[in-house]
């Protein structure tokens, strides 16, 4: 369980140091999440959620082709 904590704590760090490479100032002076990061990190949810939709989608799509019966030999 420390391993995902730890591992989380890596990922937020790394999006923070990126977004402050991209000049995104993502905490104000008093260290709590500018609006700019929470508009990225909304948009970055709806991405996601869209793209699921369409994994899902897929996935049953493909799903519902696979034959009920299959031929016997010849």
């Amino acid at each position: 369980m420390q391993a995902m904590r730890d591992y989380i704590d890596f990922m937020q760090l790394a999006v923070e140091y990126n977004m402050t490479l991209l000049g995104v100032d993502i905490r104000d002076e008093r260290g709590a999440i500018s609006t700019e990061m929470a508009v990225v990190i909304a948009a970055m949810v709806a991405i996601a959620v869209v793209l699921g939709g369409i994994f899902i989608a897929k996935a049953q799509s493909n799903a519902n082709n696979i034959p009920d019966t299959v031929p016997a030999p010849a």
